[in-house]
């Protein structure tokens, strides 16, 4: 499947399912152009007087469910911990990503809170007027140092429960 197919599968099927699973009822949904390579079908969803959304929709065979699953939780738990991402949108069955299958082709859908500011091209490449491009470089790096230190936290986490498991004397159950 390609991305025209599944931008035109979208139109019929796929928009209207996720409109009633992410609540996005009333939202006018506009596709974002895709890129080469891109491995995702697009949209942004706005309505007025509500916050803006990205909805993503992965239709590559290419990464499994737990692929995706682990890419939006990790997202969460960024976000959880101060950093600079948008959160994921839960769907009104209480899930970061939903799995649709149409005509035997599987389909993610999630949903991200669309993230403040511009983007640099919107400026004509400029940071902000009178303020040196150096100055993006280093809020970029704060940025990352950031996301850096919430990784590490989750390593630290990951390798404490490890460490309690395989501590842990063996418990039987009669």
């Amino acid at each position: 499947m390609n991305y025209n197919e599944v931008v035109s599968i979208g139109n019929t099927y796929l928009l209207p399912l996720a409109s009633e699973l992410f609540g996005l009822e009333g939202y006018d949904i506009q596709l974002i152009p895709g890129h080469d390579g891109g491995r995702n079908v697009v949209y942004t969803c706005e309505k007025e007087g509500a916050n803006a959304k990205i909805l993503r929709i992965a239709f590559l065979p290419d990464r499994s469910r737990e692929d995706l699953l682990g890419e939006v939780e990790y997202i969460r738990y960024l976000f959880e911990h101060g950093g600079s991402v948008s959160d994921v949108v839960s769907s009104r069955k209480g899930n970061l990503l939903e799995e649709v299958n149409h005509n035997n082709h599987i389909f993610f859908m999630c949903l991200f809170k669309k993230a403040k500011g511009k983007m640099l091209v919107e400026n004509h490449y400029r940071y902000r007027k009178g303020v040196p491009i150096t100055e993006y470089y280093y809020n970029c790096g704060k940025v990352l140092g950031k996301l850096h230190h919430c990784r590490k936290d989750i390593l630290l986490s990951i390798v404490g429960i490890v460490f309690l498991i395989n501590t842990m004397p063996n418990i039987s159950i009669n």
